[in-house]
């Protein structure tokens, strides 16, 4: 059975300018773009028609790098998202506890807490956390998931004290007389507390949520079709992440498509486990390439500069930061993604960790040059300069960038960075005028999967206080929608079946409330998703 789409406004993300006054979809694809008679003559009786009735159909949003199946496993951790003082975030903590069966000794998780919008303007601490429980864990993630803080019970139970050293590539935040106060910065820090969070090693920082991937799937599908997103990335995937994805393909569960990229260090076992899923998608679920993490969060200061933040009191380490990965290990991992002719994706918030992968993948790229064409990508590209651009369109390396920041954290980076660095963190803007292909996340669950609030924030730039960030960074409607249309849809490899309408494509599509072409860049949040279609199945509808 055929649908024919009609009297709306019609965006095919190819021309501006064109307007057809109809779309046909049937068996999953469009097969027709144009006029509406002609559209017609193509139906036959048991054929249905949507009526637009003035509203905007165009091809669904893709997410271009986000963490899907974290998202719903954070979903069932106490949501700290919304706390506005330490004693908000202690209050949701003990809520969660008064609600368990008084013998639960699991640990007490939670997400999402933001100093910036504490009233205290600082992280919890141990003995914050230890007025919840000193008797079980309790653990509170930073919104950027690079950091977070423990209680007493975590910090002893995993053996810190004074004579602990910080890791490689991470930091313990420490009392005047050099004991651990709970606060963990960067994975290989927070990892002290995943063997007393999770013994078995199957759920990570988040116990147990390996176990139930499909409610996780669910969770997390359910928010991203209501935000008209239809493909989906599982960015720095771990093995148990991998296989909760594999079991709800397998399962049939996955509604959207979900592109997954394990973590460098460990991926080629991925690779190896499921040949199956290094082609095309089975199930809705296919390996895109790896993932590498190479710094942290500017938003927590812990992003690698090469100039070295602004002091703000309370900050015992502002310097530069550091980096994840040595430029020898980095070198290693890229020249071994190289040799399997796969796509890399890499984390960099900041400028320094920039020039080590823009300057790796050069150097490889020349070893290796047809690898170049499965275009790498820098994830964030927060601080990245303008020669690094200049450098990164020689490569045609696809710049993701992370634009809805100067909405959450604009007033941060300005602190953080001072006027001139901060007002050109997501540098979009400077990236087009060189030539880098652009695409938009939410790295989600860092910020909600809502695809329209990205589009509104790179058009505007504006903080959560009004502020300006960096106004010349603007980019136009159109480019924003490209960006997580047909952009996204080029990062993936997917360009020819995904990202535009035209005959051909699969019918993954949204009906929008209002035309954002025509709609005033200061009201583009406003703008509703009424209808998500997946293949052209209607997956969502308000």
């Amino acid at each position: 059975m055929a649908t024919l789409f009609h009297s709306g406004t019609v965006l095919t993300m190819i021309d501006q300018d064109g307007r057809p006054e109809a779309v046909v979809v049937a068996d999953g694809v469009i097969t027709f773009v144009g006029d509406l008679e002609t559209a017609r003559a193509r139906l036959t009786p048991t054929d249905e028609e949507v009526d637009l009735a003035g509203r905007t159909l165009m091809p669904a949003f893709i997410d271009a790098h986000g963490h899907f199946l974290q998202h719903g496993m954070l979903q069932a951790l106490v949501d700290l998202e919304h706390a506005r003082s330490i004693e908000e975030v202690v209050a949701a903590f003990r809520t969660r506890l008064n609600e368990r069966d008084p013998e639960d000794r699991s640990p007490l998780i939670g997400a999402k807490y933001d100093p910036a919008l504490l009233a205290e303007h600082r992280h919890p601490t141990r003995d914050d956390l230890d007025t919840v429980s000193t008797e079980i864990p309790v653990f509170a993630l930073h919104r950027s998931m690079h950091v977070a803080v423990g209680n007493s019970f975590l910090v002893e139970a995993a053996g810190l004290d004074a004579s602990t050293s910080d890791p490689d590539g991470g930091r313990f935040g420490r009392r005047a007389d050099g004991t651990p106060d709970g606060y963990v910065e960067e994975h290989p820090a927070m990892a002290a507390f995943a063997t007393v969070l999770d013994p078995d090693g199957s759920g990570g920082l988040v116990p147990g949520a390996a176990a139930d991937p499909s409610r996780a799937v669910r969770l997390a599908a359910e928010d991203y079709l209501r935000h008209g997103i239809t493909t989906v990335q599982e960015g720095a995937a771990d093995p148990a992440t991998v296989a909760g994805l594999v079991s709800a393909a397998d399962a049939g569960e996955l509604p959207l498509d979900v592109v997954v990229y394990p973590v460098v260090q460990w991926g080629s076992r991925a690779f190896a486990e499921h040949p199956e899923l290094a082609g095309g998608y089975r199930d809705r679920l296919r390996l895109g390439g790896y993932k590498m993490i190479l710094d942290g969060s500017p938003q927590a200061r812990s992003a690698w500069m090469s100039e070295p933040y602004e002091p703000v009191p309370g900050d015992d380490c502002p310097g530069c930061a550091y980096p994840i990965h040595s430029p020898a290990e980095v070198e290693e991992h890229v020249r071994r993604v190289a040799e399997e002719n796969r796509q890399l994706i890499v984390h960099c918030n900041g400028d320094a960790a920039a020039e080590l992968w823009v300057t790796t993948a050069q150097k490889v790229g020349e070893e290796h040059p047809e690898w170049w064409a499965t275009r790498p990508v820098m994830i964030h590209a927060q601080t990245v300069r303008d020669d690094q651009l200049d450098r990164m369109a020689q490569m045609a390396m696809i710049a993701s960038i992370f634009a809805v920041h100067t909405w959450f954290w604009g007033d941060t980076h300005m602190t953080n960075f001072g006027p001139v660095r901060g007002r050109r963190i997501s540098p979009a803007r400077s990236a087009l005028d060189r030539g880098v292909r652009v695409t938009l996340h939410q790295d989600t669950p860092v910020t909600p999967p809502d695809m329209l609030l990205t589009i509104w924030a790179a058009v505007n730039r504006i903080s959560r206080t009004g502020a300006p960030i960096g106004l010349e960074q603007r980019i136009s409607t159109w480019e924003a929608l490209r960006a997580v249309t047909t952009e996204a849809a080029y990062q993936y490899g997917e360009e020819e079946t995904k990202g535009q309408l035209r005959p051909g494509m699969r019918a993954d599509l949204v009906i929008l409330s209002g035309d954002p072409l025509a709609t005033r860049p200061q009201d583009l949040r406003d703008i509703e998703v009424l209808a998500t279609y997946k293949d052209g199945e209607a997956v969502f509808t308000a």
